[in-house]
């Protein structure tokens, strides 16, 4: 047996709680060139909701591909082009390489502690990436 998973068994878990002021997407597993257009697809989705907030939680991401990224820039256009907010919340730490290096996590509002902020408009704090061994 090669490790690989079954061809059947889901690499890549989503969950999505829409309420009145805030839509939860939580991602969890690898997000790649095979599932990342699904994240796109349930931001689209959101927007009909009412929530002017959108939350994606990447704690539990444990692959994330250009892909990924890309789906995360056109969520947050989708988004912003409907007058919501999009939030990357406690992205894990090969999300937050991946966004580093392809140069994009200055561009998200990214909350790297539990609680969330509140949804009257006041920005997120910002996270600052740093550099290992510096």
């Amino acid at each position: 047996m090669s490790g690989a998973p079954w061809p059947d068994e889901p690499i890549m878990w989503l969950i999505c709680d829409a309420g009145t002021d805030v839509t939860r997407i939580s991602v969890t597993g690898e997000v790649d060139l095979s599932n990342a257009h699904l994240i796109t697809e349930l931001v689209a989705t959101a927007v009909s909701g009412a929530a002017p907030l959108v939350v994606i939680d990447l704690s539990g991401v444990s692959f994330f591909g250009a892909y990924g990224t890309s789906a995360l820039v056109l969520a947050q256009r989708v988004l912003t082009g409907h007058g919501r907010r999009l939030i990357l919340h406690r992205p894990s730490p090969v999300v937050r390489r991946v966004l580093g290096v392809t140069g994009t996590l200055s561009a998200f509002e990214v909350v790297d502690r539990p609680a969330l902020p509140a949804v009257d408009g006041a920005p997120a704090r910002p996270v600052v990436p740093t550099r290992s061994g510096s």
